[in-house]
């Protein structure tokens, strides 16, 4: 099955991340990439869930991580043997499919051991002892099935010892050598089948398809010992035999292994430490679900990717590194971001990544699905805040009222109710509060961290500003230059920031006044990307010039 190509949003994901990624995948899929999937890197916002649920959308996949894993490389579904087959037919699979190990199964595909050449050399080996060459664990649904046997008398429940001999001698001689439940190789001459059949062996097996006596055959049923006709000579028969024995009799039952989630990077080590020349993988039940050898290894696999609402690197999904970026749209500066391969670009300086993507549906000719449109208004409504917002353009209000048409909604009671959901804050906490639209940010080698809150009330949010600043500072030890929370009052149209750490600075640059060490007022609503990044290098010089 072909890996799906990620549509995926920044950290943390807003509306707009979301609403963004899930627009954009469908319009691939319509677009002829069936394997495009909308994936996010965090958990929904309230308001995010209610879109989604409101216009009938499933949530994007959750995707933290998008390093080769095992399940992209190994070889699926893999080559099995079951434990009760013959070692004959696990061989000819072997020697067919030009592999060198068989993952044993039981009835469930559930890992119970492996086979390999090397096994099969060392069950040879064994035999070149005299004393245990002929002593075979014998199944006679094996022997009759690898030996193509026509069963003459049938004794169910019959139990044979592990021995076969060949019956070629005087019938004197061949009486002293045979003992009873033996499984006994033999042609058609009938005083030595008779014979044997007084002795009490398990079972006769008559090489050549020669004809049985019915005599023979009465006397066998009587006796209870089991008859069956072969077409090979006695040396092909008996070396058949041998092979007929089940697999779980040579398997080796200690088996490295590993799931189809792990790491590539995690099994190449494995493998070239030389503990093990190929891994089977297996699930939580373990059943087998592949397997994967170096071979596997040689070519560098890389997940594709297109990127929505950012293209920083440090707002990218883990592992972006060893992914294709196939695209990237975006309403953001462009930072510090490198792909190895020219990736399709569009960045525009409007509201919402929504309103690019529903641009983008309307440029292809596609019909966009009414719930889609729902969902890119209200990407759109929750990030310019119902136009609010300081970077609200007037191309963000004309697709917004073209979707709303066509979603069949009112404006301002959808975007009214997302702002009115965004702003509960009863059951989170500050550091739920802080992270749930945080963002990193380097310039000039300083670190930042800038988190955001829109609500339609900050009195609730700031009634806990001892409980945020406890929270920045313990998050500003993650080496942080500034750690700053600006909470947005979006009916007010008024700006709290705090700032934890270097707070003169952070002051001084905006042209604003400290009030309290940690907190500065600001008229309006401020926009993280148009009013803060920008300042990020002032910050930093004022920092290093004391």
């Amino acid at each position: 099955m072909p890996a799906p190509v990620y549509v995926i949003g920044h950290k943390n994901p807003d509306s707009d991340s979301i609403c963004s990624a899930v627009g954009y995948a469908t319009l691939l899929q319509l677009e002829g990439n069936r394997h495009a999937v909308p994936a996010r890197q965090g958990v929904l916002r309230r308001e995010t869930a209610f879109i989604l649920q409101r216009f009938g959308v499933p949530s994007p996949a959750l995707v933290t991580d998008v390093r080769p894993r095992v399940a992209d490389v190994m070889t699926a579904p893999a080559t099995c043997v079951h434990m009760d087959d013959s070692l004959y037919e696990a061989g000819q699979l072997l020697q067919s499919r030009g592999i060198r190990v068989l993952p044993v199964v039981d009835d469930e595909c559930r890992l119970q051991g492996v086979l390999g050449v090397e096994d099969f050399a060392r069950t040879f080996l064994a035999d070149l002892d005299a004393n245990h060459l002929d002593h075979v664990p014998l199944d006679l649904g094996n022997v009759v099935r690898i030996l193509s046997g026509t069963v003459l008398v049938d004794v169910p429940g019959r139990v044979l010892s592990d021995r076969v001999m060949v019956g070629a001698m005087q019938v004197d001689s061949m009486v002293k050598q045979i003992e009873p439940d033996i499984l006994l190789v033999m042609g058609d001459r009938e005083d030595a089948q008779r014979a044997a059949i007084d002795v009490g062996v398990g079972a006769l097996v008559v090489t050549g398809a020669h004809p049985v006596n019915d005599a023979i055959i009465e006397l066998a049923r009587e006796r209870k010992v089991t008859v069956i006709s072969v077409p090979h000579h006695t040396y092909a028969t008996v070396r058949l035999i041998h092979l007929s024995a089940a697999v779980k009799h040579i398997m080796r039952t200690e088996v490295p292994t590993c799931g189809p989630d792990d790491l590539v990077d995690d099994v190449r080590d494995i493998l070239r430490s030389g503990k093990a020349r190929s891994l089977v993988v297996i699930d939580h039940e373990r059943r087998v679900v592949g397997i994967v050898s170096r071979s596997n290894l040689l070519h560098p696999v890389r997940r594709q990717l297109f990127l929505v609402d950012h293209n920083e690197r440090g707002q990218a999904v883990a592992g972006i590194e060893q992914a294709e970026v196939l695209g990237v749209i975006d309403h953001h500066r462009v930072a510090d971001f490198q792909t190895n391969y020219p990736p399709f670009m569009r960045l525009e300086p409007l509201g919402s990544t929504s309103t690019i993507v529903a641009k983008l549906f309307a440029e292809s000719g596609i019909a966009m699905p009414e719930a889609i449109a729902g969902v890119l208004l209200s990407g759109i409504l929750a990030d310019t805040l119902l136009f609010r917002g300081p970077t609200t353009t007037p191309e963000d209000r004309r697709v917004a009222t073209v979707l709303a048409g066509r979603a069949g909604v009112d404006m301002h009671e959808l975007g009214t109710c997302i702002l009115v959901l965004a702003s509960d804050v009863s059951d989170r906490s500050a550091a739920q509060l802080l992270t749930s639209d945080f963002k990193d940010l380097s310039t000039d080698g300083s670190q930042f961290g800038i988190g955001v809150f829109e609500t339609t009330n900050d009195s609730d949010v700031l009634a806990r500003r001892e409980e945020l600043l406890l929270e920045m500072a313990r998050l500003r030890e993650r080496g942080y230059t500034s750690v700053m929370f600006a909470i947005i009052d979006i009916m007010r149209e008024r700006t709290t920031l705090l700032v934890q750490g270097n707070e003169e600075a952070v002051a001084d640059a905006l042209g604003a006044e400290l009030v309290d060490g940690h907190t500065i007022h600001i008229k309006g609503i401020l926009s993280r990307k148009k009013q803060l990044v920008p300042q990020l290098g002032a910050i930093t010089r004022r920092i290093e010039g004391g």
